[in-house]
């Protein structure tokens, strides 16, 4: 009889203290699908280099060259389901999903130049993220290769042809650039800068473009988002490659 009254003694404690738990913090990790948008996030390779010496000792800084930078001036981080109005501590993560596995040899080839940080990045990017899209790997991985090609085809082309690459880049100039060219795309631009470790000037770090769940570009204050992240007066260092 006593240990019927702790179990049931026991079960109140418990829904009494699931009932004061908010239900942003309850469903933190929702089913796959679960999400609003997509967050496209693109590295500014120099410039994600530059921010720390753990960073500069990363394979793929240690061998980026002028040459690569030219070619591919936006290589991907990752393609992050996100939920409109949620902090980023409470933003979908580490779902429920099919493992991570061999991907095509041609994504393989494409993420080589698009995503350097190599199959240890993809593995992460997949468990963190990917896994919380709805797709399976293979499916998602192509796909973030096809928006990073399309990204450095428009985004990526305009820095290089307004001289941008190696500049203090005004956020401004680069989305009335983009603008003419595709102002849904413009609309959708998030530029984020950081200051590196030691000081000195902020650096453009990433561009990240907001998409709806069908890839389609969003405006980003339709979810809550500026187009300046961190940019002091509107502008950040695209810096040279220095190795």
């Amino acid at each position: 009889m006593m240990i019927s009254l702790y179990h049931r003694w026991m079960f109140v404690a418990v829904a009494l203290l699931l009932a004061t738990v908010p239900s942003q913090a309850r469903q933190r990790y929702p089913a796959p699908g679960g999400f609003d948008y997509f967050l496209l996030s693109l590295s500014i390779a120099p410039g994600f280099c530059a921010l720390s010496p753990a960073n500069q000792a990363k394979q793929e800084c240690r061998s980026l060259t002028e040459a690569d930078f030219q070619r591919t001036p936006l290589t991907v981080h990752g393609l992050w389901p996100n939920r409109a109005g949620v902090s980023v501590n409470l933003q979908p993560h580490d779902c429920d999903g099919p493992p991570f596995g061999p991907l095509p040899d041609a994504t393989e080839a494409e993420l080589r130049r698009y995503m350097p940080g190599g199959p240890g990045l993809a593995r992460y990017e997949w468990r963190k993220h990917g896994a919380c899209s709805g797709m399976p790997p293979e499916s998602y991985f192509a796909t973030l290769a096809d928006l990073a090609r399309k990204a450095n085809a428009t985004i990526g082309a305009v820095m290089r042809e307004q001289g941008m690459l190696g500049q203090r880049m005004r956020i401004a100039d680069l989305l009335s650039a983009v603008a003419a060219r595709d102002q849904a795309l413009a609309a959708a631009i998030v530029v984020d800068c950081r200051q590196p470790r030691g000081g000195g000037e902020a650096l453009v770090d990433e561009i990240r473009v907001v998409l709806s769940k069908d890839l389609r570009p969003l405006p980003a204050l339709s979810v809550g988002l500026g187009q300046n992240s961190g940019c002091p007066r509107g502008a950040g260092l695209v810096p040279d490659v220095t190795n």
